[in-house]
């Protein structure tokens, strides 16, 4: 979910962020390279330790305040919910046995499954998961980033300490969804947090959760999580007993450690090193697709609404964003950035999503055209100054592009813009930022101009368009735009209530009309999910080349429970 959360989804900003949605021109869904070096065994008694080397870093593992999806990946092993997607993107139980929705759709129930232990040793029951699902509907500012999946929810008890029941103001379609990133949490740890001040403050660096893995180690500055295995989790314990992530300071040597034998699976491969990689012996390398994307980010805060914004004036300029979205040419970034792996984008709601049932294919991208750009400035009253850059009434087009430094993709894709943007007369300034100043910078507050960033999607479109929200920028922090619409708010929630796939397809479809109107983002690229791991270590992973529509990631729950070493 995520930048994606998500999700989780996985929103990713770094160097080997690379995880998206579109059908690359080049290279098979899953390509195994062989060696004729001898794979090593793991000995009887030995600890099996799983190395996974990533370019992103949580952080926090607070829930309440984490926006990487890198964060959301410690999360879906860690913690449990009512239920989870699977491999397949179908929903399986997770702390439920079974669920079902009344003949109404106003109350769903779910039986848990027996036996569910707290990391502690102590037993999960029905009311810690009410206390939880409640503790976030309640509190919507200090959980404003997972509040909006409560949205509906009218009362959720526990009849018994097995049974869950959430009864809804109306029918919700997506309750699957909406429950699976609902984390059952420690209550002794959240209860004692008494304003949203202290709940976004607490690190929460001793997580206790009941998920399929422990968390023993955490270092944000070193980029260091540490899992083992929980041995009595309810659902069968891993056949791993450790899983180390190692972050890395840039993709060369995350691709230099992969190559020597220090990490056994890569989060994410870049899109430049992906031949050098399945060049190497005994590696799979793994393409699947995925719902994410990267963008730039246009400052939409005007200052009579939030003091604190710092954009460039003329960005607030339809006919400004118009010739910004024309003067980009979207496929040179994709060849030269992507070497090819992707496609052009124009909205937060990836083709692949749902299949492509709810992505609106009947709308067309601004097309890469400099005239086009040029004369919608000149309409704007801009005249190129001496220097070539325009101006009008001591406004120049002359902007901040800032970035997240752990990506070189980023860092390539600014260097192409400021040759696009100048052919039009705007002057674009890179800079690269940590992804934590870039949170903060954005985050209710609007001090920048233009940014270039990605998000990873959730399974449904709930989530992605939850980030235009109004109150998303100066409450819940997904809205690092400012971007703010009575009607795109007002349609949010009509198709939060729209049980009819039809008729809520209808309202995403205007949605995205919308959002590609105002242009609070310019979608860049969809992309693939590229990654790989050692094939004489490691087995069991999903059969990506049997199944190509596989959405799992190869640092899922799922798939970290089934992995096991080569014997």
């Amino acid at each position: 979910m995520p930048r994606p959360r998500a999700f989780i989804t996985l929103l990713l900003a770094a160097a080997i962020v690379l995880a998206g949605c579109a059908a690359p021109a080049t290279a098979p869904s899953g390509t195994t390279v062989s060696a004729p070096t001898a794979a090593p065994t793991t000995q009887a008694g030995e600890l099996v330790v799983l190395r996974v080397g990533w370019g992103d870093r949580p952080d926090s593992l607070n829930p309440a305040y984490a926006f990487l999806a890198s964060s959301y990946v410690i999360f879906d092993s860690v913690y449990s919910s009512l239920v989870k997607e699977g491999p397949d993107g179908k929903y399986r139980g997770d702390l439920a046995q079974s669920w079902e929705a009344s003949s109404d759709g106003l109350t769903w129930t779910f039986k848990l499954k027996s036996g569910i232990q707290w990391h502690n040793g102590e037993p999960l029951t029905a009311e810690d998961v009410v206390w939880s699902i409640n503790e976030i509907k309640n509190d919507p500012e200090g959980w404003a980033t997972l509040v909006n999946y409560t949205n509906g929810f009218a009362e959720v008890t526990a009849p018994d300490a097995q049974t869950v029941r959430i009864v809804t103001e109306y029918p919700i379609s997506n309750m699957e969804y909406r429950v699976s990133f609902l984390y059952a949490l420690w209550r002794p740890d959240f209860e004692p947090l008494a304003t949203t001040e202290d709940l976004q403050n607490f690190t929460n660096e001793k997580l206790i959760g009941t998920g399929a893995f422990k968390l023993v180690q955490y270092d944000k500055e070193q980029g260091l999580v540490v899992l083992e295995r929980n041995p009595d989790f309810y659902d069968g314990p891993a056949r791993v007993d450790r899983v180390i992530f190692r972050a890395f300071d840039n993709s060369d040597a995350l691709i230099q450690a992969f190559r020597a034998g220090e990490l056994d699976v890569l989060y994410s491969v870049p899109s430049a090193a992906l031949e050098t990689v399945k060049g190497f012996p005994n590696v799979t390398v793994v393409q699947t697709p995925s719902r994410s994307f990267d963008e730039l980010i246009i400052n939409s805060v005007p200052k009579e609404r939030v003091a604190t914004s710092t954009g460039n004036p003329a960005l607030l300029d339809p006919k400004v964003r118009q010739a910004l979205a024309h003067a980009l040419n979207k496929q040179d970034i994709v060849d030269v950035v992507l070497q090819g792996l992707g496609q052009p984008g124009w909205s937060i709601v990836a083709p692949v999503l749902g299949g492509g049932f709810w992505h609106n294919n009947m709308l067309s991208d601004y097309a890469y055209d400099p005239a086009k750009a040029n004369a919608l400035l000149d309409e704007a009253g801009y005249v190129k100054g001496a220097d070539g850059i325009r101006e009008k009434d001591g406004v120049r087009l002359d902007f901040r592009l800032q970035f997240d430094a752990d990506s070189a993709d980023y860092a390539r894709t600014a260097s192409l813009m400021v040759d696009m943007f100048q052919a039009v007369g705007v002057k674009v300034t890179p800079e690269a930022l940590d992804s934590d100043t870039l949170t903060a910078n954005t985050t209710g507050v609007g001090d920048y101009d233009l940014v270039i960033w990605g998000w990873g999607g959730d399974p449904d479109p709930d989530f992605i368009l939850s980030i235009m929200l109004c109150d998303q920028f100066v409450i819940g922090g997904w809205n690092d735009s400012g971007y703010c619409n009575e009607e795109y708010d007002r349609l949010y929630l009509e198709q939060q209530k729209a049980v009819d796939p039809a008729a809520r397809q209808k309202i995403i479809y205007r949605m995205q009309e919308l959002l590609l109107r105002d242009l609070p983002y310019i979608v860049l690229y969809n992309y693939d999910s590229l990654q790989a791991y050692r094939s004489d270590r490691f087995t069991n992973f999903p059969d990506y080349v049997a199944n190509p529509s596989l959405t799992v990631g190869l640092t899922s729950a799922e798939v970290l429970r089934q992995v096991e070493p080569v014997r």
